[in-house]
């Protein structure tokens, strides 16, 4: 019962949630028609980037193949780096065809975690381990297991991310978001899907909501 009253409350609170988002006046994304999503820096790195792909891939963007993108990478020993420089951004630009590159950071990857509370009435004991981190939700009783109850948190991710133009360098875009979801997959997808909503009425190259 407890499960059943805490997850729409989850669902609700993650629905609410949105991105912080700068964007540079004079960028002109009229012009950015294929882009290119680099492997972010942090824990889970390149599974942020295949999600940010797949979203933008949902919305209508142009995006090339992120093996094709490592591949050539790696033939011009080029930084995998989300800190690349204005030269190489350009570089990249002209070797894949690209107008803009995304880059990015996972600041947070807290994975899903599970608890099993025993009680004891002789004595009258609880044992638990501590919980921290996401929301909490009851998954009930541990079969075989009498006075005893399964917790578990939420993953918990923080991304950053940026849009850059291959010709000059400058930043186009940015946005920053912490999310909940039940696994880290679901929360990186929950945040590159909001950033991706933010780009819609801006971005051209994309499908626009209805």
């Amino acid at each position: 019962m407890k499960k059943q009253l805490l997850l729409p409350a989850l669902f609700l609170l993650a629905a609410c949630a949105a991105p912080k988002v700068a964007v540079n006046p004079r960028a002109d994304f009229s012009g950015v028609k294929r882009v290119a999503v680099l492997a972010f820096n942090g824990p889970k790195g390149e599974l942020a980037a295949d999600l940010m792909t797949q979203s933008l891939l949902v919305h209508g963007a142009d995006v090339i193949e992120r093996q094709r993108l490592d591949a050539v990478m790696r033939e011009q020993s080029l930084s995998t780096s989300g800190s690349f420089d204005p030269a190489t951004a350009k570089q990249l630009g002209k070797l894949l065809g690209v107008d803009a590159l995304f880059v990015g950071t996972v600041a947070e990857s807290t994975p899903q975690t599970s608890y099993i509370v025993n009680r004891s009435e002789r004595p009258l004991t609880t044992t638990i381990t501590q919980v921290g981190g996401g929301t909490v939700y009851s998954e009930g009783s541990v079969l075989g297991m009498p006075n005893s109850q399964l917790l578990s948190t939420t993953a918990n991710v923080s991304l950053l991310s940026r849009m850059v133009d291959v010709q000059t360098g400058s930043i186009m875009w940015s946005a920053s978001m912490t999310y909940e979801g039940f696994d880290i997959p679901s929360a990186m997808t929950g945040i590159t899907d909001a950033f991706i909503r933010s780009l819609s009425p801006i971005w051209p190259g994309l499908y626009k909501p209805k």
